[in-house]
């Protein structure tokens, strides 16, 4: 009796063991089935891994000098925009003052895409000659109206004129109305054109304007005007006022007459395979930031030109403005022809002159 008294204690005691056992192998088991579902719930929360983004640097060439408002826009907007707005996916390089070409090869470089972007005058008259339209003789009658065409729904129509070449419009900037300078005699009425030799860009408008106000016109490359006229190879130019200034040729010049006779557009262009590299984001990015620096440039360009009359004022150069209605009038056969030449532009002209009335008095 004593002995089955014994043994049933030592079955229960075997028995507690057991289930103590068993409840700590449970325990254990679902601890490690628990901290597994954690991790397994931790891994289900993190983010896909971002697949990495190939950086793209974009060259932009250009034929303005280091301290011009081009170039201020583009280092202290374009380039800081671009970059923190695409994540590093967009790096941007400058280079003024001819540093890759002059105009015409960088021009050519931004079609065959080995220039990624450029800011271009209207050299793309000379193989788009509906690009002629927005540098025809007093076109514009201020900024306003400028922009208002350039960088809205009617310039995109001239625009689309671009595209064969493989080259996108991002946005159009100002380099300003067009001035005369010269070493000659001051223009002080249009028959004070006659006898002086003016250098000129290669584009068909400009050079069919100069002569039809009297000007002897010679070609040449932007780059070559300051010792063309610090030698007397020439005895003038027209650029606006900024780009002259900038330049350093009002150092060498001593008269400047305001004719305004062309308002001398800029553009923000990039080579099509380069814009189609980009995602989606970065397209938007740049588009905007092009925009942004057209808006910059503009509004320095306007306010600075009253400073620029008084600093080369100052400096000796005597500024004249001249009746501009005979400069008008002289010109008027140009835009006639220009017109019939091409009759797909003639609504087109039509809607600009139309515009114009809305900023006449602005």
């Amino acid at each position: 009796m004593i002995r089955f008294k014994k043994l049933s204690v030592l079955i229960c005691v075997l028995f507690v063991i057991s289930s103590l056992v068993v409840g700590c192998a449970n325990t254990t088991n679902n601890k490690q089935t628990n901290d597994k579902k954690v991790e397994d719930n931790k891994e289900q929360k993190k983010e896909p891994e971002k697949k990495s983004v190939n950086a793209v640097t974009i060259k932009i060439a250009n034929y303005y000098a280091p301290e011009h408002p081009v170039n201020q826009a583009l280092n202290n907007k374009f380039k800081p925009m671009v970059e923190k707005e695409t994540n590093g996916e967009v790096k941007v390089e400058i280079y003024p003052n001819n540093q890759l070409g002059n105009e015409q090869e960088f021009v050519e470089g931004v079609q065959l895409g080995t220039v990624e972007m450029a800011m271009t005058g209207n050299l793309w008259e000379n193989t788009v000659p509906q690009f002629r339209l927005m540098q025809m003789p007093y076109m514009f009658v201020n900024y306003e109206h400028a922009n208002a065409v350039l960088n809205g729904p009617i310039g995109e129509k001239i625009y689309k004129y671009l595209e064969p070449l493989k080259v996108k419009v991002l946005a159009s900037f100002p380099n300003g109305f067009r001035v005369v300078s010269n070493n000659k005699k001051a223009i002080k009425s249009i028959e004070d054109t006659k006898g002086i030799k003016l250098r000129v860009f290669e584009g068909k408008t400009i050079i069919a304007e100069m002569q039809a106000l009297g000007f002897s016109t010679v070609v040449m490359p932007f780059s070559e005007i300051f010792t063309a006229l610090q030698q007397g190879v020439v005895d003038g130019q027209d650029n606006p006022l900024s780009t002259a200034y900038y330049a350093g040729w009002y150092d060498v010049q001593k008269y400047v007459a305001i004719t305004n006779h062309m308002y001398s557009p800029g553009y923000i262009v990039i080579n099509d395979g380069v814009w189609n590299k980009l995602s989606e984001n970065a397209q938007k990015v740049v588009k905007e930031a092009s925009v942004v620096t057209a808006n910059e440039i503009m509004d320095s360009v306007k306010k600075q030109q009253d400073e620029i009359i008084k600093n080369i004022t100052e400096k000796g150069v005597e500024v004249t403005y001249p009746d501009l209605k005979p400069f008008i009038e002289k010109v008027r056969p140009i835009v006639d022809e220009y017109i019939k030449e091409r009759p797909e532009l003639k609504d087109i002209a039509n809607e600009i002159q139309a515009l114009s009335k809305d900023y006449l008095n602005k």
